[in-house]
């Protein structure tokens, strides 16, 4: 269904649509100077599709830059009007015709409403030729512009919370980085900075390591207790196998990311529970052996799926300070976690705040008004 007042039509009739071509690698340089100071775009998201500069203007700006190979194959973004730029390696380039539509309502609507299929059984591709003859719906001039100033509202407040976050995070990986090497030592409850030097152990001398004895299948979507395997998503099961606080590792994977846990779980059989710590913290443990956990990509076993045995976590090797320093670094690490887990939940809020916006006002169930 067209909504009232909307046109139905191919990109094609509303849309230029030019390739990107081979780098200029005379004229390019990869940081931004006041020579260079004209983005170049390739097709990849990340950064936006950011690869460098050139020292001159290739399209005028006021366009849409699409994804047209590889990975993100169709994702869209808006070039402002003003803002000149570069485009390289078979990206997409859209300029309106006839002043047809607005580059941020369209390219919102691209990223939401287009269902791009892959042209190729390789490496997925999307050519300008096929691309023209996908079918969208636009309100008026006046409408679009309408939406995107709405949109452009809750994108600003994304990036600020996205810039927010990724600030936080790089803070914690400082902390960590400070703090479980000994290098920033902290004040204790008296005001005095901790002294004196770490004692070096072996983990399995100073915790009980074992395995779990389940199996995926024995786990659900709506069991009453945690279960944790070598995935990255936590399921649940209608057992438990301990009830303690413990570190969870991964026997299996690519990486050896740990999580911390306490109370009754189930455990595959090929993850490993780090627990009953003797003399000292567990959420310190687990901060330490996440920072240090190349360690176990250095001793793991396996070519194409890596593994780890029992005696590999127990000759780990952790550097810890006396039990009260542990537990001052522990709760600075985790003040620190809430606040990335904080930002990432207001992130969430805003994206899902910013969908919902887009279903309404991107079908045109709803509709906005528009000066006469």
């Amino acid at each position: 269904m067209v909504p009232n007042g909307w046109l139905h039509k191919q990109i094609g009739e509303i849309a230029s649509i030019q390739v990107g071509r081979d780098l200029v690698e005379d004229k390019y340089s990869e940081i931004s100077t006041t020579e260079y100071k004209y983005p170049v775009y390739s097709n990849t998201v990340e950064n936006k599709g950011l690869y460098g500069f050139y020292n001159f203007p290739e399209y005028s700006g006021n366009a849409i830059t699409i994804v047209g190979r590889g990975v993100g194959l169709g994702k869209a973004f808006a070039r402002s009007p003003g803002e000149s730029f570069g485009a390289i390696g078979r990206l997409l380039v859209l300029t309106p015709k006839n002043n047809s539509f607005d580059v941020i309502f369209f390219a919102n609507y691209i990223n939401f409403a287009l269902r791009i299929h892959n042209e190729s059984g390789g490496i997925p591709q999307l050519p300008g030729a096929s691309l023209s003859k996908y079918f969208v719906m636009l309100p008026p001039l006046a409408e679009q512009q309408k939406i995107a100033q709405i949109l452009s509202t809750w994108d600003k407040a994304i990036a600020v919370t996205e810039q927010l976050l990724a600030n936080s995070q790089q803070q914690k990986k400082a902390l960590m980085q400070q703090l479980l090497t000994g290098k920033k030592r902290l004040l204790d409850e008296n005001g005095v900075r901790f002294e004196g030097e770490w004692e070096e152990v072996l983990l399995g001398d100073i915790a009980k390591i074992t395995t779990g004895s389940s199996n995926r299948q024995d786990s659900n979507l709506n069991g009453e207790y945690t279960f944790f395997d070598r995935s990255e998503d936590i399921r649940t099961s209608n057992i438990y196998l301990f009830d303690c606080e413990a570190v969870i590792v991964p026997g299996e994977g690519q990486d050896f990311v740990p999580k911390y846990f306490v109370g009754k779980f189930d455990l595959h059989q090929r993850t490993y529970a780090i627990m009953d710590f003797i003399s000292h913290d567990g959420k310190f443990l687990f901060y330490a052996i996440h920072y240090f956990r190349s360690y176990f990509l250095s001793q793991a076993v396996g070519s194409t799926v890596k593994s780890l045995r029992l005696p590999m976590f127990q000759k780990m090797k952790i550097s810890l300070p006396e039990l009260a320093e542990q537990q001052k670094i522990a709760k600075v690490l985790s003040t620190a976690d809430q606040e990335i887990e904080a930002l990432q939940r207001k992130l969430d809020g805003l994206q899902q705040e910013k969908k919902a916006l887009m279903q309404q006002l991107l079908t045109g169930k709803r509709r906005v008004k528009v000066a006469a």
